[in-house]
């Protein structure tokens, strides 16, 4: 089932669904955010909590998603909008130039702000990326993360050759991670893979393995109410707030012109 959001109820799907019993849920969805950078299958991850191909993807490592799409899900009976977010590496030569990407980021999290706010953060790594190579993007939220306490978890894909187990990913991985500074709340370790009939039944069990591991952790992260302030508490004078972020940005981007960006942004 569909609507102009892209909503699915992923409670009437099949078997690897079946874990989630159906329960009453009021309200608006809950804002759920995935970042990072380009090609490391944010899209896919969008379609398999969804159960169908409702985000683009594509083979290669530019990004396929241009701007910040929102999907409606429902998982175990409560409503979530996840928000597929343009890669934010990929230069002036990508289908996203860098630029675009950073002003693209700012008016959405001023529209979000300004409506429902976020209820969670989805950071969205390669587990073949080195640890160390995963800083980049973290920084670039890491100023609104940890002012506004924006639940924040990470999702790691491209495991399906991994061994023994997907999840032995974040056991071996996690203290280098925290030397990095980079904190999560929880965390999933899983393959995007299409669900292809020709697929082995290790790929398929790891699929519906990944479906169970990203639904719970979403379950038990997402806060029940939305952070709007965004640092602002922390941060007195919201321009100052919007220049020292997007200085941030422009520095990790490799970017010099958010200047433009916080004249787009502000009134």
């Amino acid at each position: 089932m569909s609507d102009s959001h892209g909503s699915t109820d992923t409670t009437g799907a099949v078997d690897t669904r079946s874990t989630y019993s159906q329960q009453g849920h009021q309200g608006r969805p809950r804002n759920v955010v995935l970042y990072g950078e380009s090609g490391v299958g944010k899209s896919s991850l969008i379609n398999l909590i969804t159960g169908c191909d409702a985000a683009k993807t594509s083979p290669d490592a530019l990004a396929c998603t241009t701007t910040h799409a929102p999907y409606d899900v429902t998982i175990s009976g409560q409503c979530f909008r996840l928000w597929d977010t343009a890669g934010l590496n990929e230069g002036s030569e990508g289908t996203v130039p860098a630029v675009m990407a950073e002003r693209n980021l700012t008016m959405f999290l001023r529209g979000l702000n300004q409506e429902d706010g976020v209820h969670l953060l989805i950071y969205c790594v390669r587990g073949t990326r080195a640890t160390k190579a995963l800083q980049t993007h973290y920084k670039i939220f890491s100023a609104i993360i940890h002012d506004s306490k924006v639940p924040t978890i990470i999702v790691v894909t491209c495991l399906e050759d991994f061994r023994p187990a997907m999840t032995e990913w974040w056991h071996k991985n996690k203290d280098e991670l925290a030397t990095y500074g980079m904190q999560f709340s929880g965390y999933a370790c899983v393959t995007a893979l299409k669900d292809e009939p020709a697929e082995s039944p290790d790929i398929h069990q790891r699929r519906a393995q990944s479906y169970e591991d990203v639904c719970k952790s979403i379950l038990d992260h997402c806060s029940q109410t939305p952070h709007k302030a965004w640092g602002i508490d922390t941060i007195k004078d919201r321009r100052s707030f919007l220049a020292i972020l997007l200085q941030k940005l422009a520095r990790l981007v490799g970017r010099a012109h958010h200047e433009d960006a916080l004249q787009a942004y502000l009134p």
